[in-house]
């Protein structure tokens, strides 16, 4: 019960039949001890998610965000970073506006983003502060807010 909601969440939010290539039989779901509802999704003890208390939203680990990415390919929420701004997310700040060499259309603020860097390689995972458009218009500040950069 709990993994076909975590499915039916990651449909809900990545497009239908996501959640079942997201989360093979062999996940795990850990539930909250205070809410009893789905907090954590585990493959082989690493977390691929975790679901947000109030909005029952998916919040990607690196690890989800891989999957997400072999899943979907170009179709996932990914924004493409130039090399300074990647240099400048792989040194724990969030990138610019200025930094966005692409961007998928039908971002929405608060939605899950995948970040690579020019070469295609996945470097981060963050909460999108701007809509695509407006991340593709904007001349100057943050637009995305990483919530987990690998450290290369």
């Amino acid at each position: 019960m709990p993994l076909r909601i975590a499915r039916e969440i990651a449909d809900f939010q990545f497009g239908r039949g996501v959640g079942e290539k997201l989360f093979s039989s062999e996940c795990v779901v850990e539930l909250s001890k205070r809410t009893g509802r789905p907090r954590h999704v585990r493959l082989n003890d690493e977390i691929l998610v975790t679901i947000r208390y109030p909005d029952n939203m998916i919040a990607l680990s690196l690890k989800g965000a891989e999957r997400l990415k072999e899943i979907l390919g170009d179709r996932a929420p990914r924004a493409v970073l130039q090399e300074l701004g990647a240099e400048r997310v792989r040194k724990g700040m969030n990138p610019l506006a200025t930094d966005i060499q692409y961007c998928s259309k039908g971002i929405r603020p608060g939605e899950e983003v995948l970040i690579e860097s020019s070469n295609g390689k996945l470097i981060a995972v963050g909460k999108a502060i701007t809509s695509s458009r407006v991340m593709r218009e904007l001349k100057a500040g943050a637009v995305i807010k990483i919530r987990k950069a690998k450290k290369d």
